[in-house]
């Protein structure tokens, strides 16, 4: 079973976001960034799951294990309802992806057990808004 970390990083002077997903399984480790444009964190954290279940799917994932330190997406998936109407596309993204997989879920992950991923994401919104 695939354990997939996911975070987001943004910046509000420009407005920009990146996120970074790191994907383990018995194959080995694989790391991904995405530019994400014009979005909060939270969006951006939205995005990142999104993202990185195309990725997974991609490499021949069926089952993962999704890490993430963002309260909202966990609390969402546990009662399958999203309280952020702005969220709600990608929560419906998402879901629409949920049939590739055999099995599915979603932890809430403390930030320092989520350290790659994190690292990457800042790493990439560095390297998407510079100069």
């Amino acid at each position: 079973m695939a354990q997939i970390y996911i975070d987001a990083a943004a910046r509000q002077n420009p407005v920009h976001a990146a996120g970074a997903a790191v994907i383990k399984d018995e194959n080995g480790r694989l790391e991904f960034t995405f530019d994400l444009g014009a979005m909060d964190n939270h969006e951006a954290e939205w995005a990142t799951l999104d993202h990185a279940l195309d990725k997974a799917v991609e490499h021949g994932i069926r089952s993962a294990i999704i890490h993430t330190d963002s309260k909202i997406i966990a609390d969402s998936f546990d009662k399958q309802f999203v309280k952020n109407k702005k969220y709600q596309i990608h929560y419906n993204n998402i879901q629409s992806k949920l049939g590739n997989f055999d099995l599915f879920l979603v932890s809430h992950t403390p930030r320092g057990r989520n350290k790659s991923a994190d690292h990457l994401a800042k790493e990439a919104l560095y390297k998407y808004t510079k100069g």
